[in-house]
């Protein structure tokens, strides 16, 4: 275990302070100290020694993703770029998308004509084949089409996408036009031995499931915890595993592979076989299960765990599990450095270091309690009374092992995920029980399918629709109980404004905004239900949010108010804002709004009139209000952009413009209207028709800084080029999602700050009171024109 922290010391050495490329000598120094720790006898020389080897393998997974030529030039593109790779290629079968087939490729060469560059340097590609092209088999290829990075998140909380691909080893990924075969590849015996285990994968889904085609979502949830296919199992059953802290019940764990060598061992010995010959069929059960299970980091780890501690027993030695634990760290590591970092391997080792240490004690304490009555002889107690007492022993062990458990992934679950689940420590108690009931009923099923007993297996496999059932029933139980899970900020934000504004960056043309007053929060949008799991829900918690006073819908987009549902059952019902023009006549039944209005009461819902005003906050010190502008009771525009609500809110001496969607209808109307819409910011996403801000509105609004959100590979969702010109002409700051990322607004007294999570720029504005105050005392003459 020592030997495992040296190694991770060596690696965040690396990370934080970016080694030369050329560190051979770390070697070198390791060669040395080692020499010095065998001459001399003294181990503590063997720390330096594992430290700077970890030092020299991470600067090289480094050099081979991070700093890859490819991922340095296609850092300087912001689109697709045509290019030409060979290389062999691997299946993926854990990616998919729109039905199309991907596959893992091993560049040897990369050419990209437009730049004039060729790059010999191995690198590890996702590709996706061309259309209706299903996976030719393991070889060598020529691929022709667009290389790109994936899309780095801006939004707070959310998955970065391409900080995870270089983590896993993939430098970029390949959209295939078109693919040639060039010929056999060394690797062909790896990806036909990938093949296999999907196919296994797919025999055994088709056996658990059978005679459950009635309950799919049952049968997915069986698939997602004996196999990890949790890909069509409800979103909603996920969450509550979530919301319980039980989410590695759900889907494939080092839980899982540890329940199934138990079940195996115990079945093995069952049988009268020698201890040895069992323990070694039992390690191999194990890693053949991972290695079906689509040899996920999870899976893979705990089988190592499981090997390395079963082989002390092997050679008539007492297995320690801190130097198994630190066995299994180390040649995890020196696989794959970049392990260290996915809050997987850190949970994983984590949970169990500290509950190896901390559950005996905890046991210990409460062993007083399990124990009979000191004046009762154990001779004279009644089968009653020694199972009661089994019973509290039972008790005893389990809260305290969940206990520990819990503490050693709390600072874990926090720095990731920013959420606390208390009812885990009492959740675990039945769920994993259930768990091994479910997975002892899952092998005795795949026992029963291969010696062709299908009455057994159907009878097996109702009784594991009924433990299913049961641990969905009770997961939800525990979701539901008050104080269950809650969300926080351990990171107390440098701010003190009282009030932020938070533009997300969402894809497509979609839109959601988050405001914090105080101690309320308010939405302006949603954004659609994809991105509510990926964006939204990631950024509220971890901002901390658990609580939603209201949100604004602007009008009946899916890409814009889509997740209302989601945030309705999230948040506890908040109270929903729409215009009195919501739904329109010709939308459809089926229409987001539509459904809404006959899901959600009338005490949540509020139709707001055009001069109608919102107070979100009354302090004396910041009052904040929302005054609605657009539309009026006479506007009946079939499109939905045409008739989005358009807010301005007054936030201090602050105001802020809405637009939404609304284009070029909404703005003829405000400017010939007597509102008033001046407006220190204006935040705007793209109408799907309107492809510019009219120079007349952007005149009458007068914002100091404009806000967009948009998408540059979409062309109705584009930032206009018009609107870029005429911001620049007026010299007025433009900030945009797609370029600058997620955008957050600090609301001070005096004082607005504009900050971009992407490129970095910080705008600070003044209010407009202070200014023409100033103009007025440096030149009066100017401040009479200007008035």
């Amino acid at each position: 275990m020592a030997l495992a922290l040296a190694a991770v010391c060596g690696i965040l050495a690396t990370e934080w302070f970016a080694p030369p490329a050329d560190c051979d000598w770390f070697v070198a120094c390791s060669a040395v100290f080692l020499s010095a720790a065998l001459i001399s006898g003294r181990s503590w020389l063997l720390f330096p020694s594992v430290a700077m080897v970890f030092i020299f393998i991470h600067a090289t997974r480094t050099d081979e993703t991070f700093r890859h030529p490819l991922r340095l030039e296609l850092k300087q593109q912001d689109k697709p770029v045509q290019a030409t790779i060979q290389g062999s290629l691997l299946p993926d079968f854990d990616t998919t998308a729109d039905g199309r087939t991907h596959a893992l490729c091993t560049a040897q060469k990369i050419e990209i004509p437009a730049a004039g560059l060729v790059i010999e340097q191995p690198a590890v590609l996702l590709v996706r084949l061309p259309r209706g092209v299903r996976f030719p088999g393991a070889g060598m290829f020529e691929l022709h089409g667009s290389i790109y990075l994936p899309r780095a998140s801006s939004n707070p909380g959310a998955f970065d996408a391409q900080e995870h691909a270089l983590r896993t080893g993939r430098v970029a990924r390949f959209e295939a036009d078109r693919m040639q075969r060039l010929g056999d590849s060394s690797m062909a015996w790896w990806g036909t031995f990938l093949e296999t285990a999907e196919h296994c994968r797919q025999w055994i889904s088709k056996q658990l499931t059978r005679d459950l085609e009635d309950d799919p979502q049952t049968a997915a949830v069986i698939r997602a915890m004996a196999l990890g296919m949790s890909a069509g199992a409800d979103d909603e059953i996920e969450d509550t595993f979530r919301n319980s802290g039980t989410l590695h019940v759900f889907a494939v764990s080092g839980l899982h592979v540890g329940l199934l060598g138990v079940i195996a061992l115990t079945l093995l010995r069952q049988t009268g076989m020698r201890r040895g010959m069992s323990v070694s069929l039992m390690i191999f059960i194990v890693f053949a299960y991972a290695f079906v299970t689509g040899w996920r980091p999870s899976a893979a780890r705990a089988a190592f765990m499981v090997a390395i501690f079963m082989c002390g027993s092997l050679v008539d030695r007492e297995s320690s599990l801190q130097n198994s634990l630190g066995a299994a760290a180390l040649l995890l590591l020196a696989s794959d450095t970049h392990q260290l970092f996915m809050p997987g391997f850190q949970l994983s080792f984590g949970v169990l270091w500290i509950s190896s240490a901390g559950s005996a004690s905890l046991r210990e304490r409460l062993m007083p309690f399990t124990r009979l009555d000191p004046f009762l002889p154990p001779q004279l107690a009644s089968w009653r009374q020694r199972a009661w007492s089994q019973a509290r022993l039972w008790l005893a062990g389990t809260l305290s092992l969940s206990f520990a458990a819990w503490i050693g992934s709390l600072p874990f679950i926090l720095g990731h995920f920013q959420s606390v689940t208390p009812v885990a420590v009492i959740a675990n108690c039945v769920l994993v029980p259930l768990a091994f009931l479910c997975l002892s009923a899952t092998c005795l099923s795949l026992c029963a399918a291969a010696l062709h007993l299908t009455g057994v297996q159907v009878i097996l496999n109702n009784a594991n629709w009924a433990l299913a059932k049961a641990m969905i029933a009770s997961a939800a139980w525990f979701a539901g109980l008050p104080g269950a899970s809650f969300h926080f900020q351990p990171d107390v934000s440098s701010t003190h404004a009282p009030a932020v504004w938070r533009v997300l960056e969402l894809p497509h043309g979609g839109a959601a905004n988050h405001l914090r007053i105080g101690d309320s929060h308010w939405l302006f949008d949603t954004g659609d239900e994809s991105n509510f799991r990926r964006v939204m829900r990631p950024y509220l918690h971890s901002s901390g949010v658990n609580t939603v006073t209201g949100v604004f819908l602007s009008h009946n987009d899916a890409d814009h108010i889509g997740a209302v549902s989601q945030v309705l059952s999230t948040f506890d019902s908040p109270h929903l804002f729409c215009s009195t023009q919501e739904p329109g006549i010709h939308d459809s039944s089926l229409s987001t709004m539509r459904r809404l209005l006959d899901q959600a009461g009338p005490s949540l819902m509020h139709k707001l009139r055009v001069d109608e005003r919102v107070v979100l906050s009354d302090e004396k010190a910041f009052k904040v209000g929302a005054q609605v502008l657009y539309p009026t009771m006479q506007v009946q525009h079939d499109r939905g952009d045409d008739r989005a609500m358009v807010l301005m809110l007054h936030l201090g001496p602050w105001r802020v413009l809405w637009l939404s969607d609304a284009g070029w209808h909404a703005e003829k109307f405000l400017c010939a209207s007597a509102a008033d819409i001046r407006c220190d910011v204006l935040i705007r996403s793209q109408h799907a028709t309107d492809l510019m801000m009219t120079t007349e509105f952007l005149l009458k609004a007068g914002p100091q800084a404009v806000l967009c959100g948009s998408d540059a590979r979409d062309v109705e969702a584009a930032l206009p080029a018009s609107l870029v010109e005429e911001t620049n002409e007026l010299g007025i700051p433009l900030l945009d999602t797609w370029t600058d990322g997620s955008i957050e607004l600090q609301f001070q007294p005096d004082e607005l700050h504009l900050l971009t999570r992407r490129s970095g720029r910080h705008v600070i504005l003044n209010p407009r009171e202070s200014r023409a105050s100033a103009l007025k005392a440096k030149n009066p003459a100017v401040h009479r024109v200007s008035q």
